[in-house]
């Protein structure tokens, strides 16, 4: 299970589409995201946060048997 903490942004920077600034509230990352983007100075982390809980997960598709070929004749043994 992957852990998620909380942090702050201290400067500008870029998640995906979301720019985020010092004024952003603060957001939940998996926690060695939240170690690189402290490191490059860019976030203080508040705490640690619950993991995003996927209720409406649609259930493994099993895949069934495949259609059984046709036997093909063995061209080594035709002309013996």
């Amino acid at each position: 299970m992957t852990d998620y903490l909380e942090v702050k942004a201290i400067r500008t920077f870029a998640v995906g589409k979301d720019l985020k600034t010092k004024k952003s509230d603060p957001f939940t990352v998996e926690a060695g995201e939240a170690k690189l983007l402290e490191a490059h100075g860019l976030v203080t982390i508040v705490g640690e946060a619950e993991a995003p809980v996927v209720e409406d997960v649609d259930p493994p598709v099993i895949a069934s048997e495949r259609p059984k070929r046709k036997a093909k004749a063995d061209a080594g043994n035709e002309g013996s």
